[in-house]
């Protein structure tokens, strides 16, 4: 596209947004001042990516007030919050997380029978904390939308949920919940027959209780992954690392190590630091016999 052919483009979305924003469509608006915020991002163009990230926030935040009180409110609030960071006006974000947590208290149960969007949006705003560090607040929204959707049938959902509280914990240092809720995971997986992502957080699991010196447990849930990877005829990494949380979990270091050695170069550098500390974790049970 020519240069003056893409500045009648974004010119002409500039008016659309600003004409959208003035009759008070405001999650139109948002939406093209999120492409203009995009498209000066991409272009490298700081002053006009901020000015109409402000506008795509400001326009959410209207858009929210529309909806009061429900699920579809905080997830506009939670993107109005995302776009004020962006804008750099960091006071407009907070209060637009307040007013988040304000209308996640007048939700009412009854609204989240509907379907999986409603819980759906406590995962959005659990995912905004998450990305802003606020773990413990992030594994309060998890753990209620896990709770919702398995009481209202959404277990895949409840799964996904209950992995990302895990890994909330894992962050904050609780290894105990941090194993008990990617065991929830897993056992929720399995029965919806996600035999990878249940064997994945069977391993979870199995390495978080190495580091807390509960073998028992540990050896209980490698061997719940192996069958997950039995069930689900997985035949890549993941049987190999069921394989290693098992030998470890027996204190069978030498093997275990012979065969993280083949695998190690498949994983990124959180989960090799996972591994490796169940590993220190297991050396020094054993050096303690």
């Amino acid at each position: 596209m020519k240069p003056s052919d893409r500045n009648n483009k974004i010119s002409g979305i500039i008016d659309a947004a600003e004409k959208s924003f003035k009759r008070g469509d405001y999650e139109n608006a948002a939406l093209l001042f999120q492409y203009l915020t995009a498209f000066f991002r991409a272009f490298k163009l700081g002053d006009h990516r901020r000015l109409f990230a402000e506008k795509a926030g400001e326009s959410y935040r209207r858009a929210a007030e529309k909806f009061k009180g429900s699920a579809r409110a905080i997830i506009l609030c939670v993107r109005a919050a995302e776009a004020f960071h962006e804008s750099g006006k960091i006071e407009m974000a907070k209060a637009c997380e307040l007013k988040a947590w304000e209308y996640y208290h007048m939700v009412e149960d009854e609204e989240f029978r509907k379907g999986g969007e409603s819980i759906r949006a406590l995962k959005i705003f659990g995912d905004y904390l998450l990305n802003n560090n606020n773990f413990e607040k992030a594994i309060a929204l998890y753990e209620d939308a896990a709770e919702k959707a398995l009481k209202y049938g959404r277990h895949l959902l409840a799964g996904g949920l209950y992995k990302d509280a895990g890994d909330c914990y894992q962050k904050i240092g609780n290894l105990e919940k941090a194993a008990h809720t990617n065991l929830k995971a897993a056992d929720i997986y399995f029965h919806c027959r996600e035999y990878f992502e249940a064997a994945w957080n069977y391993c979870k699991a199995s390495l978080t209780f190495i580091r807390l010196n509960r073998m028992e447990e540990a050896l209980q849930a490698a061997e719940k992954a192996e069958i997950a990877c039995e069930r689900g005829e997985i035949e890549i990494f993941l049987r190999d690392l069921s394989r290693i949380c098992r030998l470890l979990s027996q204190g069978l270091l030498n093997e275990a190590e012979e065969n993280w050695n083949r695998i190690k170069m498949k994983f990124n550098r959180r989960y090799i630091w996972l591994i490796e500390s169940s590993f220190r974790a297991a050396r020094k049970t054993r050096q303690n016999r």
